[in-house]
């Protein structure tokens, strides 16, 4: 009996717990999310690899009424036993003008599969810093 009661309360809760779940959508939106930027317009970023270097490329436009400097942090990692990164190198530049580019052509150790971690970083006239980042996947 008491075997029969344990099974019917479990099953009791179980339905209720699915039927009290509360679905949350985001609507309105295009199929993206943005983060708020002050500083910053637009921001490219592009990883090209070859079996020996990798060229790195990014852009960006800022609000000239209140940027201050940009920082680009580029992390390049190679791919090992089908799941794991092996870091080849990282790069970091900084830039004061308001329509920035970076290029930069990275050593890498033979074919495979790399993946750039771009973090740029804009700051401002108030202290506040945009960071908009991204990661690229590229195989040779």
């Amino acid at each position: 009996m008491k075997k029969i009661v344990k099974t019917l309360m479990l099953i009791s809760l179980a339905m209720i717990m699915c039927l009290t779940s509360i679905p949350v959508y985001a609507s309105g939106l295009s199929g993206t999310i943005s983060p708020r930027l002050t500083h910053t317009c637009d921001a490219t970023f592009a990883f090209d690899a070859t079996s020996s270097v990798g060229y790195i490329d990014s852009t960006y436009t800022a609000v000239d009424t209140t940027f201050v400097s940009a920082k680009l942090t580029v992390k390049v990692e190679k791919k090992f036993l089908f799941f794991f990164w092996d870091e080849v190198g990282t790069w970091t530049s900084t830039c004061t003008e308001v329509f920035g580019r970076y290029y930069h052509e990275m050593p890498l150790t033979g074919a495979g599969t790399y993946r750039a971690t771009f973090v740029l970083e804009v700051t401002g006239t108030d202290g506040t810093v945009d960071v908009i980042d991204g990661v690229i996947e590229n195989a040779t």
